[in-house]
């Protein structure tokens, strides 16, 4: 019976001023905004369901109605939703209370569990949501080291104020405590370009032989200057430990590095020993090369140069090169 108003599909209407005129027999419970919201979506069914165990310690004395109230007048969705307990004679009184009673605390732990629930959904869904949006490059989120977080902030945080200025994004968070920055926009390009000029990368290329150190700098810094100005990163070269340090924003570097491995390249290349025995087997090599495919105008096959093949005649020896 007690279910039988919230199968029915929608929510009944009573009086909540007459139940409330005879107290011995009737109890009205009111409930919140979100447990009214949960009852109207399906007519009461849930929570007719959730409180039908604290019902059943009425042993069967007791009837419950979740309803809305009518005396407004005017039946209106937005009426607030009640829980209504009766009984139909006076010795079961305290068999109402002792119903009343749970079914108050029920409905109390419901409405934090749904509050909870709705909190941890909403979080759900906004954590989904950035995910989404980081996917989809329109969030980006990256560390920076001490002394960077240092430099971006010196001058009241001019660089950051400036990549806002000149990039298209929404806004660039600076997390100085977790040496974190974020930026949300609504064009992927814009925020990876403001990505490019806040981060900063760093690479380093080891076991770097002295020469191609010296090669790097070039003659009084010349060549090292002219990389660093060309990407505008900054390369550093330290000779005690043999290696070459590149610093600045991610696009620089990565041009950087490409330079400075070429100067490396080049060096490995210039300086390849060459023994007078790896010249003799290059020359020889060459020659069978040359012979094998033919490599000159006059192909000398199966006889070498004592075998030059009919002076009269034939278009591969030197006596007739033709009519």
């Amino acid at each position: 019976r007690e279910l039988a108003q919230a199968l029915s599909g929608a929510l009944p209407r009573a009086s909540v001023r007459a139940m409330r005129s005879n107290p011995a027999r009737s109890r009205v419970l009111a409930t919140d905004g979100n447990t009214k919201a949960w009852a109207l979506s399906d007519g009461g069914r849930e929570l007719a369901q959730a409180l039908s165990e604290a019902l059943s310690c009425g042993d069967g004395a007791v009837t419950m109605t979740i309803f809305q109230d009518a005396d407004g007048g005017v039946a209106r969705e937005d009426d607030d939703v009640y829980v209504g307990l009766d009984v139909s004679k006076d010795a079961h009184v305290d068999v109402l209370d002792r119903v009343e009673m749970l079914v108050e605390v029920t409905l109390g732990d419901l409405v934090r569990i749904r509050r909870r629930v709705a909190a941890a959904s909403l979080l759900e869904n906004e954590r989904l949501k950035i995910q989404d949006e980081i996917d989809a490059g329109l969030r980006c989120e990256f560390s920076l080291g001490y002394k960077a977080m240092q430099d971006l902030l010196m001058d009241g945080g001019a660089k950051v104020k400036h990549v806002q200025n000149v990039c298209d994004v929404d806004r660039v968070v600076v997390d100085a405590r977790q040496r974190t920055i974020r930026i949300v926009g609504k064009d992927a390009r814009e925020v990876a370009r403001a990505r490019d000029m806040l981060e900063v990368a760093h690479e380093t290329i080891e076991a770097v032989p002295d020469l191609a150190l010296r090669m790097i700098v070039g003659k009084g810094g010349a060549k090292v200057n002219d990389i660093q100005k060309r990407t505008g990163a900054h390369v550093s070269v330290s000779f005690d430990k043999n290696s070459v340090f590149v610093r600045g924003c991610p696009s620089a570097v990565k041009s950087a590095m490409i330079l400075v491995k070429s100067c490396i390249k080049t060096y490995e290349v210039e300086h390849v020993e060459v023994t007078p025995e790896t010249l003799d087997d290059v020359r020889e090599e060459l020659a069978r090369l040359d012979m094998e495919w033919g490599g000159s105008n006059v192909h000398y096959v199966g006889g070498g140069r004592g075998n030059r093949g009919p002076r009269n005649g034939g278009r591969g020896g030197y006596g007739n090169r033709g009519d």
